[in-house]
């Protein structure tokens, strides 16, 4: 017996060894960590991303292009021949098979130190490619963590719907059970009671697609951040309201020039569209290009080791020769067109149009962006003006709507003056949700328009 309990005892704990535990849930996800989430895995993001490697990586190539090559070198040749005739074994009815082998190792270099500045003015090209990549890299990174906020805020605003819903439905039976009550009492007629269980039923509704209306927002903040469905947010209790901002508006617009992504990139596009008009007379400029190579060759068949020959006996041969080597050059040259039919002229106007057009996005682009503060920044304010008014009429709602019920079951108004002053009370509520979202919205839009370069700082508004 205690031989069978030592044996369950033992395939119990490899059993609990050997089965692995249930996977635990994953914790539900902040704003940053939605934010986190959305930049590994927007389809936007990663061909920006993708860019940028490509870009680096031509950046490196032409980079590389402008510093001397190391390359070594093993090689081999072997060729074996016959003839019917020839040789100086020919006299005795000989034929000399014709054989040569050579093994080479070498370690040579060669640098083009200069060509007309194209591979300096190439590696300049391609790095001010790469900072137009990483600009616009980091500008859809910050579009992204913006779209997250407002589904993030917009979520948040339809689980608050549902709260006001579910207590709107608690208010309207109260007043069903006040209406019923004072049927009772022949205080009231039974249309009251009717009227009163109409209101019960319609906030009823309105909860159920509240509801609804809130796990559509949940299921599309989601798929804004490419996660599953079902994933789990922890939404906040109470949005935050942070002071607006103080700096002023003269201040953000310079900022943003400095900061902003798009006006980055655009500044690089004109560094490119410049250097791509030098580009052109480099043709016209001398080129030097220096070479240098040290190794061994050996070719085991110009020597012969001695050998025996029918007649003769044993004939001497040459001993193998193992020479080293070293070679050291030099080459300049310069080559003057001197008629093209208009080629070059008509490269340049074409180069300095888009250079024109190069310098016309970026003013486009500079004006927009002063716009584009002005606007985040009038907002703000206009949203933190609306905040105060709708927390102010909230208050008055709430209270009205509390003594309506209390004197709608004093008999002093009737249910129609009650349910009025709660749906008041309601439209209050929720606007003054609405305004919250909104002013968070437009703290994000500012942080955008100003061009904070960390996507997870746009979003930290309630700090």
């Amino acid at each position: 017996m205690r031989a069978r309990v030592g044996a369950g005892a033992a395939l119990a704990a490899v059993a609990f060894f050997v089965v692995p535990a249930a996977a635990q849930p994953a914790p539900p996800l902040d704003l940053r960590g939605a934010v986190r989430f959305a930049l590994d895995h927007d389809p936007t993001v990663l061909n920006r991303r993708a860019a940028l490697a490509q870009n680096e990586a031509t950046y490196a190539k032409n980079h590389a292009a402008e510093f001397p090559s190391l390359a070594a070198t093993l090689q081999n040749q072997l060729s074996k021949g016959n003839g019917n005739s020839g040789g100086s074994f020919q006299q005795f009815g000989l034929s000399q098979a014709s054989v040569f082998s050579q093994n080479l190792a070498q370690i040579g270099s060669n640098w083009t130190l200069y060509n007309g500045s194209l591979a300096q003015i190439q590696a300049q090209e391609a790095k001010r490619n790469v900072e137009a990549a990483r600009f616009d890299e980091k500008r859809a990174e910050q579009q992204l963590a913006s779209d997250v906020a407002a589904a993030w805020y917009n979520a948040v605003q339809q689980r608050e719907a549902v709260r006001f819903a579910d207590g709107d439905r608690t208010y309207q039976q109260q007043l069903l059970d006040a209406a019923r009550a004072q049927e009772r009492v022949g205080r009231v007629a039974g249309v009251d009671v009717l009227r009163a269980q109409v209101n019960e039923l319609r906030s009823e509704a309105t909860l159920t697609s509240s509801r609804a209306a809130a796990a559509n927002a949940r299921e599309a903040l989601a798929q804004r951040i490419g996660a599953p469905p079902d994933t789990a947010f922890a939404l906040p209790v109470d949005l935050p309201e942070p002071p607006p901002p103080t700096t002023p508006l003269a201040a953000l617009i310079a900022q943003a020039l400095d900061a902003r992504s798009d006006i980055g990139s655009a500044r690089a596009q004109v560094a490119v569209a410049r250097l791509a008009d030098a580009a052109i007379e480099s043709d016209r400029r001398p080129q030097l290009t220096l070479s240098a190579s040290l190794g061994n060759s050996e070719s085991p068949t110009s020597g012969t080791a001695s050998r025996f020959v029918p007649g003769f006996g044993l004939v001497a041969g040459n001993a193998v020769q193992r020479p080293g080597f070293w070679n050291l050059g030099a080459t300049e040259s310069f080559t003057l067109p001197v008629i093209d039919y208009g080629s070059r002229r008509a490269a340049h106007r074409a180069a300095r149009a888009q250079l024109d057009a190069a310098l016309a996005a970026l003013a486009s682009d500079e004006s927009g962006v002063a716009t584009d503060v002005r606007q985040a920044l009038r907002g703000v304010q206009t949203a933190n003006a609306n905040l105060a008014t709708q927390r102010e009429g909230t208050r008055l709602g709430l209270e009205s709507a509390r003594i309506a019920q209390l004197q709608y079951r004093n008999g002093l108004i009737s249910l129609t003056d009650a349910a009025a002053a709660q749906q008041s009370a309601l439209s209050a509520a929720n606007d003054l949700v609405a305004a919250r979202v909104a002013y968070l919205n437009a703290l994000v839009r500012l942080r955008t328009a100003v061009g904070t370069a960390d996507a997870l700082a746009v979003v930290d508004v309630g700090v």
